[in-house]
C-alpha cells in the first residue's frame, strides 16, 4: 500500500504591499492592518482623537494604496467618455469628476474620479482593491490609439483634510490655493518636482489630495509633521466618510448593485453613450428592489456590515456600514432596504449579534460641514 502523505499546505498568502510611507508609520508607532492587500495604518493615537482632530483642525492620511491611471491621445476624450459614467464632454481643463466604471448590466465595478488636464491628457483614480481589474477593463475598452499607463511606482498620494488644510497645504507648497474650487486641481513645481494638488477628499471636510512621486510624498510628510500636522489612519478615515455618507466599494458599492439603488444616479446621467447606460435606463423604468438609506440609533452600540434589517416583522435588507459617529454622539449607518422602508422616519430593527437595535431612517449626509 502506498504510504500516506501529509496533507498539502494551503498556498501562502502574498505579503501585503507597502506604500512609500510604511517606515514612517512604523516609526510613529502606528497600529498597522491589512487593507485591500496593503499594509496600512489603522490608527496612531486613537480613532476618536484622529477623527475629532480632522473635524476641528487638520490631519494627513497616507492614501498611497490608491491607483492612478494616465490616459492620453487625441481620441482620449471620446474613448474615456464611452468607458466610464462621468460627464467628460463638459469637464474643463484642471477639473475632475466623480463617477463609475460599470458592467453592461449596470453593476458597479468601481467608483472613481477622472481628472482632465487637457483634451489629450487625463488621469483616473481608482480603489486599491479593484486596481488590477479596473486596469484590465479599461485597457479592453480603450482603442489602441489611446495610450493607457498604470502609474504604480511613479505616483503616490497624500491627503490633507480638515478646516486648517488650506493653510497647511498652501504653506507646504509655497502657493496660495484659496482660489482653487472644489473638484479642481493645480500643478505646482517644488524643488524641480511636479506636485498635483486636488481640492477633493473622503472626509466631508475641506481638504486636498496631493499626487507626486514617492520621494516627494515622503518629503511632504516630514514637512507636514514638522509643521504640526499629525497623521490619521484608516479607522478615522472610515468614520469620517461614514458621517458624510460617502460610499465605500465592497460595502455600499459592488457589481450586485447599480448607481440607481445606491442613490447615486446623478453621476451616471450624461447624454452620451457609455457602458451600462441601457441597463440603468431599464432599472429607472422598472424600479428597484432595494434602496440605500441612512439610519441612526440613539445608543452607542453599532450594527456592522452584513447585519440584517427587519421591519414589520420581516427581513427587509442588510447593513452595509455602521459605526459610532464621534461628531454626532450616536451610532449611524447605511443599509439597503425595500423602497417603502427607505424614507426618512421609517422605523427599523437591526438584528445584531448582541441584541436587536432600534433605528430610524434619517436624511443623509449625517454630517455637513459649515461653509465659510
Amino acid at each position: 500500500n502506498p504510504m500516506p502523505t501529509e496533507p498539502s499546505a494551503a498556498p501562502a498568502r502574498p505579503a501585503p504591499r507597502q506604500t512609500c510611507l510604511h517606515q514612517a508609520h512604523r516609526a510613529l508607532g502606528a497600529q498597522l492592518t491589512e487593507f485591500a492587500g496593503w499594509s496600512m495604518p489603522l490608527q496612531y493615537d486613537g480613532i476618536l482623537a484622529e477623527h475629532r482632530r480632522t473635524r476641528a483642525a487638520v490631519s494627513m492620511f497616507d492614501t498611497g494604496h490608491m491607483g492612478e491611471f494616465l490616459v492620453s491621445g487625441a481620441a482620449a476624450l471620446d474613448a474615456l467618455s464611452a468607458a466610464v459614467t462621468p460627464d467628460l464632454c463638459t469637464l474643463r481643463d484642471g477639473r475632475c469628476r466623480y463617477g463609475f466604471l460599470l458592467r453592461e448590466d449596470g453593476g458597479i465595478l468601481d467608483d472613481l474620479i477622472v481628472y482632465r488636464f487637457d483634451a489629450a491628457r487625463w488621469m483616473i483614480v481608482v480603489n486599491a482593491g479593484t486596481r488590477e481589474a479596473d486596469a484590465a477593463c479599461l485597457r479592453a475598452r480603450l482603442p489602441s490609439a489611446v495610450a493607457f499607463r498604470d502609474a504604480a511606482g511613479e505616483l503616490s498620494k497624500l491627503d490633507v483634510q480638515g478646516p486648517a488644510a488650506l493653510a497647511a497645504v498652501s504653506r507646504a507648497l509655497d502657493t496660495d490655493l484659496a482660489d482653487l474650487p472644489r473638484f479642481a486641481c493645480r500643478e505646482t513645481v517644488r524643488g524641480g518636482v511636479r506636485i498635483l494638488a486636488s481640492r477633493t477628499g473622503y472626509t466631508g471636510e475641506d481638504g486636498f489630495e496631493l499626487y507626486a512621486p514617492p520621494e516627494a510624498i515622503c518629503r511632504l510628510w516630514d514637512e507636514f509633521l514638522r509643521a504640526g500636522v499629525r497623521p490619521a489612519g484608516l479607522g478615522a478615515r472610515d468614520t469620517l466618510r461614514l458621517e458624510a455618507a460617502l460610499p465605500l466599494y465592497g460595502h455600499e458599492l459592488s457589481v450586485a448593485v447599480t448607481p440607481v439603488e445606491a442613490g447615486l444616479d446623478r453621476y451616471a446621467r450624461k447624454p452620451e453613450p457609455f457602458v451600462g447606460r441601457d441597463a440603468l435606463e431599464r432599472r429607472r423604468r422598472t424600479g428597484v428592489a432595494r434602496r440605500l438609506c441612512g439610519f441612526r440609533c440613539e445608543s452607542r452600540q453599532t450594527a456592522r456590515h452584513g447585519c440584517r434589517v427587519l421591519a414589520d416583522g420581516a427581513d427587509v435588507g442588510w447593513v452595509t456600514s455602521g459605526s459610532f459617529a464621534p461628531t454626532l454622539g450616536c451610532s449611524i449607518g447605511l443599509a439597503y432596504v425595500e423602497p417603502r422602508y427607505a424614507a426618512p422616519g421609517a422605523r427599523l430593527t437591526l438584528a445584531t449579534e448582541r441584541k436587536p437595535l432600534a433605528a430610524v431612517v434619517v436624511p443623509t449626509p449625517f454630517y455637513r460641514r459649515a461653509e465659510p
